[in-house]
């Protein structure tokens, strides 16, 4: 029996089964297929989001000071009546034209008869957005939180410790029946 675990002793030493192994393992600073797949779709993103920086801040900036739409109806000419008319059941539609914008900006739409029928609606402001606007210019703001009553920090931390934390009587953390 001692010859066997002898033998054994020898054949561990022998081995070059387990343990560390100079050169064994994956190369420092070598990553996984895995991790190369995540790093280049985390670049691909990132590029895909700088390119297209311009727009998404300009689109923030929107949702942060709120929104404003032109609408127009369209009015008809009525000839019995002589003059023009909103359609019943008529739709708004949104003016996308830019130059249209800025003539009603500019006033050049007044309230004549056969002019169509423009009006203005704008979208409360997002304050996530804005939130998330000042956050990334200045940094997050520090956060406080109000605790009302007498104990104290250290207080606590000694009740705990003291009344449910290790107590080896109440191993559940419950409070104790008085």
């Amino acid at each position: 029996m001692v010859k066997e675990n002898n033998n054994l002793e020898t054949l561990k030493k022998q081995s070059n089964w387990g343990g560390k192994r100079k050169g064994a393992g994956m190369p420092k600073g070598m990553k996984t297929k895995k991790t190369r797949e995540r790093l280049e779709a985390e670049n691909y993103f990132k590029q895909r989001v700088l390119d297209s920086i311009e727009g998404l801040v300009d689109s923030q900036m929107n949702l942060a000071k709120g929104c404003q739409y032109l609408f127009k109806i369209k009015k008809i000419y009525v000839e019995k009546e002589d003059k023009y008319v909103v359609p019943k059941g008529a739709k708004p539609e949104i003016v996308k034209s830019q130059t249209e914008i800025a003539s009603y900006l500019a006033g050049d739409f007044d309230d004549r008869d056969e002019c169509d029928y423009y009006f203005m609606t704008t979208e409360k402001p997002d304050n996530r957005a804005l939130d998330s606007l000042v956050d990334r210019v200045f940094g997050k703001a520090k956060q406080n939180i109000a605790v009302e009553g007498s104990l104290t920090i250290s207080g606590l931390l000694n009740k705990l410790r003291n009344n449910y934390v290790g107590d080896e009587d109440n191993p559940d953390g419950e409070e104790p029946a008085e």
